[in-house]
């Protein structure tokens, strides 16, 4: 066999393991990890942001073997003419994200419709939306990103000290006076995923809105919370501080966020710049709970004392949210004490006093079920609280990390005006 030969053989196998591995996303797309659990339920958080990559690599690699096997068309054509078709089934079930798109902009439509009136978009000034996406959705910004405003980034603010753990924050301002800005210094509390007992600030809670959101006039404090080191879980993150782990429970972790809403008030709000008359929760997974929680809870009795009286939310923002605590990694369970476990429990908390709710959540999130927060949404508006649920077909957990994709992008042309609507709702 000649070198040439030899470099067509490799090419080949090449290609058909990238069709193997596009076959496999295309699974991911479908179900991601809820079948297959393990490792999948990782995996799954990278697949749909990365499904216009797969597309293309399928769709080159399908031509190239086409190339390749050209001799076999007339020879074997059947055996060429199923690898190819094949190739192209596999571009196309990886091609369903993009093109799943419109839907997605159409059920958010309906969603601001509901919630805000027909003429919601009316209620946004002309000059307030230059500043804004101008499309859900545009093609080349999946390739050339998003570009950012200049913004101000301190790290590492401490905020607590106790119980053998240190907590601190990571703040995104914007450089612009904010008055002059869309977000006009409203604040944004930022809680990171992690299933409650890792995770962090910063790479893992998203810098990118973070800095987008600073860009557009907002004041947004990532902040730690203390974790739970007596739980472990499958998808535990890693680079988990370890300044942050001790012997606590879900009822630590809301006391700490009060902490930080106490000291945002006496100090945090004056240094940054920040409006405690216009305060957003804004949390992934986990955090998602905690940021229901504060969310919903800060004028619930029972958590009267926690968080500061002197905000003002505005509005709450879950990304793939559980609808309440596991009720294990409470002090007591919800037999033992069923008020405990109704104080973290969204449902319960809420009622029609609470300001609305903006929901990211993906249909084939393995972590927490579609089905799970479509019953979410339809029990808080039960209770009075006007929900958004932004459904992404065949998007999984934590699939906004990507800000430039089909998702993100429609993501962020939803929250940035549902934080407008909702300073402006007296």
């Amino acid at each position: 066999m000649n070198k040439l030969k030899i470099i067509k053989v490799i090419i080949g196998i090449l290609c058909i393991l990238i069709l193997i591995g596009g076959a496999f996303w295309a699974y991911m797309l479908f179900f991601g990890g809820r079948v297959l659990r393990g490792i999948t339920i990782v995996i799954e958080q990278y697949v749909a942001q990365s499904s216009v990559l797969m597309l293309g690599l399928c769709i080159t690699v399908t031509i190239l073997l086409m190339r390749l096997l050209a001799s076999r068309r007339i020879n074997h054509p059947k055996q060429y003419y199923v690898i190819i078709i094949i190739g192209f089934i596999i571009s196309g079930f990886n091609a369903v994200s993009l093109l799943s798109t419109p839907y997605t902009i159409i059920n958010a439509n309906q969603e601001f419709d509901d919630a805000f009136g027909l003429d919601w978009e009316n209620n946004i000034p002309a000059n307030v939306q230059n500043y804004f996406l101008p499309t859900p959705y545009f093609i080349s910004s999946h390739f050339l990103s998003i570009p950012e405003k200049p913004i101000t980034i301190e790290t590492d603010v401490l905020f607590y000290s106790g119980e053998n753990i240190t907590l601190y924050f990571d703040v995104y301002r914007p450089v612009e006076l904010p008055s002059q800005l869309p977000g006009n210094g409203s604040i944004i509390i930022n809680l990171h995923p992690g299933a409650w007992m890792s995770g962090g600030k910063g790479t893992w809670n998203m810098i990118s809105t973070s800095k987008y959101l600073a860009g557009q006039g907002y004041v947004v404090f990532d902040i730690e919370y203390g974790l739970i080191d007596w739980f472990e879980y499958a998808a535990e993150a890693p680079d988990t501080p370890e300044y942050v782990m001790g012997n606590f429970t879900i009822e630590d972790q809301v006391r700490h966020i009060g902490i930080f809403t106490n000291r945002c008030v006496s100090e945090f709000a004056t240094t940054y710049g920040g409006n405690l008359d216009s305060v957003y929760f804004m949390g992934r997974s986990a955090g998602a709970h905690l940021a229901g929680v504060a969310g919903l809870g800060y004028n619930y009795d029972f958590h009267n004392t926690t968080f500061s009286p002197d905000i003002t939310v505005k509005g709450i923002i879950p990304l793939y949210p559980p609808s309440a605590a596991p009720d294990f990694l409470l002090k007591e369970n919800k037999t033992v004490n069923p008020d405990l476990y109704n104080a973290y429990d969204l449902v319960h908390l809420a009622d029609i006093q609470d300001p609305p709710a903006l929901i990211f959540q993906g249909t084939s999130d393995a972590q927490v079920w579609i089905e799970r927060v479509e019953k979410l949404e339809t029990d808080l508006e039960s209770k009075g609280v006007d929900c958004c649920l932004l459904k992404f077909p065949f998007a999984a957990h934590a699939n906004d990390f990507v800000l430039s994709s089909n998702i993100g992008q429609v993501w962020m042309y939803y929250l940035e005006r549902f934080l407008y609507l909702t300073q402006h709702i007296s």
